[in-house]
Parts: structure tokens; sequence; C-alpha cells
């Protein structure tokens, strides 16, 4: 029997693994397979929008939506990454210190490991 000692500890400090960035990014994500997948939902005729029936004019509309969504959830995917590296939305911490024709996030001492160095 256990007793519960054999359970890693939760991490401490720092941000949590589930954001609510995340959370978005996820819903977004999801939604589109929840809205496609659940046929019953719009197996029907009407309404007609320019002679399409419903059933097919609504997963046109999930296409353009999905693509929104998908927008959406890389965005928010991306700024919670710049977030947990503790750089604010325009990264402008590591833009300041990278030097020209240094990978994005490199700094000074990088740009010279990388065979960049003053000519």
């Amino acid at each position: 029997m256990s007793t519960g000692s054999d359970q890693p500890n939760p991490p401490t400090g720092g941000r949590p693994i589930l954001s609510g960035l995340r959370v978005l990014a996820a819903v977004c994500i999801i939604a589109p397979f929840v809205a496609v997948l659940w046929i019953p939902s719009y197996n029907t005729a009407t309404p007609k929008l320019l002679g399409f029936p419903f059933f097919y004019w609504y997963q046109l509309l999930w296409v353009i939506i999905t693509a929104v969504l998908m927008a959406v959830a890389f965005e928010a995917v991306k700024r919670d990454n710049e977030a947990r590296r503790g750089r604010g939305p325009s990264g402008s911490a590591s833009a300041a210190a990278s030097a020209p024709g240094s990978p994005p996030g490199a700094g000074p001492a990088d740009h010279e490991r990388l065979g960049g160095g003053e000519e």
C-alpha cells in the first residue's frame, strides 16, 4: 500500500505548466474538431445560403473560422513561450543583446562562440 511518499513533488516557483494562454490555445485547436465532427448538430438542409444547404456552408464557414482560431492559438503559444523565457511580448530584451547575424535569442557570448566577432 502506497502512502503517497513515492509521488514526485510538484514544481515550486516559476510559472505554472498550464497557463491561461495555453488553455486558450487548446480551446482554439479543439473547437473546430468538435464543431465539425459533431455531425448531428448541422445535419440539415435548411437554412440555405446562396442556394447551398446548411450542411455544406456550415462546414465551409468552419474553414475560415479554423484559420482565425489557429492564428490566435499560434500567437497565444508564442507569447506564452516568450513570457516563460523571461522576455516581454515584444522580445526586446533579447533583441538588444544579440548581434547582427546571430540567431534569435543569442547574446554577445553566443555571437563570439558562433564565429562572429570584431573584424
